[in-house]
């Protein structure tokens, strides 16, 4: 798994340019201000934008170490493994996260960490990075809050894989174990001033076990760990305490044998609480929560977090509650969990992954997801109010992907059917109220996955077109709460992968893409009794796009898909021909869902494959606002704007949007002219400009060249895109020049 396996580890040029001249001096140099705003162009589009709704939180990883820091009352995360190796140092507040450093110690996983309540530190010690062979680590750091000190090189081998836990009774840090080109069987303690070797016996030399300290009985608890066997890792069971002085097995059968598990000391509640490992064949990860009340082990949860290993613990006690994240179920996690004892919560975003399903409930207002793939297939019900993902469920239709999922809302439910699980595809029908998933029928469709579904409110009843059942599908299906009926064999032809979405103004069902043995660009609409072919152009062929109805625009939105690589493309159908909304949004992926919010009016996504599973939640669409740039007085260079600025909204003017730009100078100061170029080769050179001595021009986003541009506001979130505006200024010739950068498909 991971950290814990042997083997884991044009911009082109502008299609319009404005130059504004000053009469005495730099024109807007001195504190003026320069306006760009969007209006309604050739092709009457209004400028909009997704927004990322994902919070900020640390990216997925593994083999990364947490500690709770009593003082200022926050959980303190450092590096781990999400595809490199990670130097950051984040902080979890009960609500949020929060990146506290990206200096000191070297990027690292599977080193060790522990917070020492005397002094008011975290204490971090060792692990590993990759530099042709593990390279491991012997240094001790400490952070207080602001920044890291490095304290010492001497001491315990240079090692990862090792447990540490801080004993507030004695006043040291205890490490046992690790991996230091050899399984350790070390004890070693830190006064917060030197490493003292204590114990060489005990606990069989491991690594991967995990470790707390239980402060109502004194003593360090251990458990778990493997050492590598040739063939194999060698996972250890049982149970061990550290009293300060010696070494005493508490049980040697339980918890089960595994290694790269996470526990903590539950304070209140006076017990050590263990989450999830590598336990080996046939389930190699486990997911259930354990807890040692220092005599013996109750298993308290088997839902929660996916199972996994890798992942990080730490027990806050302000708040009462055990904060987990991360870790490995097939690929890297960057979910945050918190357990109160009876219970996980989920606080950050889902995991990511795709294939799942998604409805909007607008009974409750919340969309709502099940299941998906993020290397295992996944058993979640969560639900998304606009603000935040909670986790609602994780019982109900068996780990699946590929499913569809439409909401019933004449009787208020969440109807899911199909995909595929463990026993392959499955021909199941369930239904979420909200609470509880029901299973309601085995019968109808033949069991398939990759086919979609949407809900027709006008006639009551829920549409399922296609999919995989071992062949290519062509049937539709519609279910009126108690049985399905077969509608017909005719219309598009058989396919899978495609994506469906009910038109309730004009009461059909839109059908777009999918795959039915090459790529397909096809719309049609089924209006309870036939399918009508409407559209053969639009958006490219594709597959494993999504699509969802705006009842408060009366558009059907469509996004990304698999078009002969993966694709970021936003396109609106309004019953008769499709359009093109150039804005900034998700990066390139398939394998995602979307979900209308009627309620808020915006159109929910989550998920995808953009070359990892991705765990991003977006929503459109955002109108795009005036853009203001203030800048001061300079020779030539280049102010570089934030794209962080509030006064930078994320937005794409798309090809046939006027945009007006309009100068403001100070008090005093004049204005000459704009000069509007075609070609930026030729900018300086009047014979080639535009004149336009109004404070207030407007250019039409156009190219002579024919391709496709666009004048980009900002965004620090898309690399192969403009990134900022370039404001040039030269005192010389009193000019300012203002570039307009382009956008290339």
């Amino acid at each position: 798994m991971g950290e814990l396996t042997k083997s884991s580890e044009a911009q082109a040029p502008s299609s319009r340019t404005g130059i504004a001249r000053g009469s005495d001096t730099l024109l807007l140099a001195l504190g003026g201000i320069l306006l760009v705003g969007a209006q309604t162009g050739a092709m009457g589009q209004a400028c909009m934008s997704w927004e990322d709704r994902t919070s900020v939180r640390p990216s997925p990883r593994t083999g990364h170490a947490m500690a709770y820091d009593s003082a200022r009352s926050v959980t303190v995360m450092f590096g781990g493994h999400d595809g490199s190796y990670d130097g950051e140092t984040w902080e979890w507040n009960g609500t949020s996260w929060m990146l506290g450093s990206r200096s000191g110690p070297s990027p690292r996983a599977l080193h060790a960490m522990a917070y020492d309540s005397v002094r008011g530190v975290t204490v971090l010690f060792g692990g590993r990075y990759w530099a042709s062979g593990y390279i491991h680590l012997g240094d001790t750091w400490e952070w207080d809050g602001t920044s890291w000190t490095l304290r010492s090189t001497t001491g315990p081998s240079a090692r990862s894989a090792h447990g540490m836990a801080y004993d507030s009774v004695r006043g040291v840090t205890v490490l046992f174990g690790g991996d230091d080109g050899n399984p350790n069987g070390e004890t070693w303690e830190w006064d917060g001033a030197s490493w003292t070797l204590r114990s060489t016996t005990g606990p069989s030399p491991r690594m991967g076990h995990a470790m707390t300290y239980d402060g109502a009985r004194g003593v360090t608890v251990l458990s778990g760990g493997a050492y590598w066997g040739g063939e194999d890792w060698v996972r250890l069971s049982g149970t061990w305490e550290w009293d300060g002085t010696s070494w005493a097995i508490g049980t040697s059968s339980f918890p089960s044998a595994r290694h790269g598990h996470a526990m903590a000391y539950d304070s209140a509640r006076g017990v050590t609480v263990l989450f999830a490992g590598e336990t080996g064949f046939p389930d190699w990860v486990d997911r259930n929560t354990l807890e040692w009340n220092g005599t013996s082990w109750t298993s308290r949860s088997s839902a929660g977090p996916s199972p996994r290993a890798g992942h990080a613990m730490a027990y806050d006690s302000g708040r009462g509650v055990t904060v987990l994240f991360g870790g490995n179920d097939g690929s890297d996690d960057g979910d945050t969990w918190e357990w109160d004892g009876t219970s996980w919560t989920l606080r950050s975003g889902p995991s990511a992954g795709c294939g799942h399903g998604m409805a909007y409930d607008s009974a409750r207002g919340v969309t709502v997801l099940f299941g998906g793939f993020d290397c295992v297939p996944l058993r979640r019900t969560l639900e998304w109010d606009g603000t935040s993902w909670t986790h609602r469920s994780s019982t109900g239709p068996s780990p699946r992907l590929d499913h569809a999922m439409a909401y019933d809302s004449a009787r208020g439910v969440t109807v899911l059917f199909g995909g595929t699980d463990a026993n392959g595809f499955s021909g199941e029908t369930w239904e979420w109220d909200g609470t509880n998933w029901m299973l309601r029928s085995t019968t109808g469709p033949a069991p398939r996955d990759d086919h979609a579904m949407a809900y027709d409110s006008a006639r009551g009843v829920t549409v399922l077109f296609g999919g995989d059942d071992g062949e290519l599908n062509g049937e539709t299906w519609e279910w009126d709460g108690t049985t399905w009926t077969l509608r017909s064999s005719a219309g598009p032809s058989p396919r899978l992968d495609h994506a469906m979405a009910y038109d309730s103004a004009r009461g059909v069902t839109v059908l777009f893409g999918g795959d039915d043995g090459d790529l397909d660009g096809e719309t049609w609409e089924w209006d309870g009794t036939s399918w009508m072919l409407r559209s053969t152009t639009g958006p490219s062929a594709r597959n494993d796009h999504a699509m969802a109805y705006d009842s408060v625009r009366g558009v059907t939105v469509l996004f990304g898909g698999f078009a002969g690589s993966r694709d970021s493309e936003t396109w609106e159908w309004n019953g008769t021909s499709w359009t093109r909304r150039s804005g900034y949004g998700p990066s390139p992926r398939y394998g995602h869902i979307m979900a209308h919010d009627s309620v808020r009016g915006l159109t929910v996504l989550f998920g995808g494959n953009d070359w990892s599973y991705d765990g991003e939640t977006w929503e459109w669409p955002r109108p795009c606002t005036a853009l203001t740039l203030t800048f001061t007085k300079g020779a030539w260079g280049s102010v570089e704007l934030d794209p962080n600025d509030p006064n930078l909204p994320p937005c794409t003017y798309p090809i046939g949007m006027e945009v007006t730009l309009t100068a403001t100078p100070i008090e005093g100061k004049g204005f000459r002219h704009w000069e509007i170029y075609d070609d930026p080769n030729l900018i300086g050179d009047a014979n080639y400009a535009t004149i336009d001595a109004s404070l207030s021009t407007t250019i039409v986003m156009d190219d002579d060249r024919g391709v496709t541009a666009a004048f980009k506001c900002g965004s620090d979130l898309q690399p192969l895109l403009p990134l900022m505006l370039a404001v040039l200024g030269r005192i010389g010739d009193s000019h300012l020049l203002f570039d307009v950068p382009t956008l290339l498909p």
